[in-house]
């Protein structure tokens, strides 16, 4: 028997395996939802089937008036942007917070409101997002897109000196989104184009990540364009930092530019000043003041000599 395929054998060889994988992969994932006991709504998640798919000017107008666009009152001229991106529960004080604080230093700051782009509350966002119920990483990736799309013609920022920061559930976003940018494959919940984030976006920024299951990136293919900079939790038991780590160690191999420090005694949610009843969760304000002023010396480190 010959083992030597022709270039037509190889090429079906390839569409097969290319099948096989799509096939395998959500398979694999719908066992591990099972054991875990997400139910029904997460198996959607990971088949896609239940994940809408919009074209980039269908995404954006989604989230239409739910992205807020501050510039600082000292700008003269386009001013490079930090976009933020805020947890699963959704829009908190911890994001005005930042956003104070880098208006301060002279950028604009973009708060998307995935959440509530999709009318979901609260309550919502606690019982769905939070368990992985909805809403995954993977699919928040496309409002980077969206928003990324509709910097590069707004006054006053410069659409293409831009900045991610993302909180726990955002930082999971942001990262898929750097995959998605690294791998050149295109993200489920876009229907008509890959994402890729350079050359507008100049810094992605982590706080305290979600880094587990249904996590898709490996942190191998993230884009290696784009420098990664993070700041974990030792006691964080809501995200925990050593599945993080696993991925920036990858990320680091392939070559992204990734520098990150877990800090000592601090929980998940540090730096959000009014927390919810989560005894898992203590506000810490000098920590909180100390990672504003972290985030602003990535800023500038950034774009000190872009301008």
């Amino acid at each position: 028997m010959h083992l030597a395929l022709t270039v037509a054998g190889l090429a079906r060889h390839g569409r097969v395996m290319s099948l096989v994988r799509r096939i395998l992969v959500p398979v694999s994932v719908i066992l591990l939802i099972v054991l875990s006991g997400l139910g029904a709504c997460a198996v959607g998640n990971a088949t896609g089937l239940s994940v809408p798919r919009r074209s980039l000017a269908e995404q954006s107008a989604l989230l239409d008036r739910h992205v807020e666009m501050r510039l600082p009152e000292t700008a003269n001229g386009p001013v490079p942007a930090l976009i933020l991106l805020h947890g699963c529960g959704g829009l908190r004080e911890v994001q005005n917070a930042y956003s104070d604080r880098v208006l301060q230093a002279g950028y604009a700051a973009v708060i998307v409101d995935s959440n509530g782009a999709r009318g979901i509350g609260r309550f919502g966002a606690m019982s769905r997002v939070c368990t992985a119920q909805t809403l995954w990483g993977q699919d928040r990736a496309a409002d980077i897109a969206a928003v990324l799309d509709q910097l590069r013609d707004t006054p006053g920022i410069d659409g293409d000196r831009l900045a991610l920061i993302g909180w726990s559930h955002g930082g999971w976003s942001l990262m898929e989104a750097l995959a998605y940018s690294g791998s050149g494959d295109q993200p489920r919940a876009l229907s008509d184009q890959n994402l890729s984030l350079t050359p507008q976006v100049r810094l992605a920024i982590a706080m305290y990540p979600y880094c587990g299951f249904p996590m898709r990136t490996s942190g191998a293919d993230f884009d290696p364009d784009i420098p990664l900079r993070a700041i974990l939790a030792e006691q964080d038991v809501i995200a925990p930092h050593a599945a993080c780590i696993r991925r920036f160690d990858r990320a680091a191999a392939a070559g992204v530019d990734l520098e990150f420090s877990v800090w000592d005694g601090q929980s998940h949610a540090f730096d959000e000043p009014n927390p919810p009843p989560d005894p898992r969760i203590r506000y810490d304000a000098e920590a909180a003041r100390r990672a504003q002023d972290q985030v602003v010396d990535w800023l500038d480190e950034t774009f000190a000599d872009q301008g």
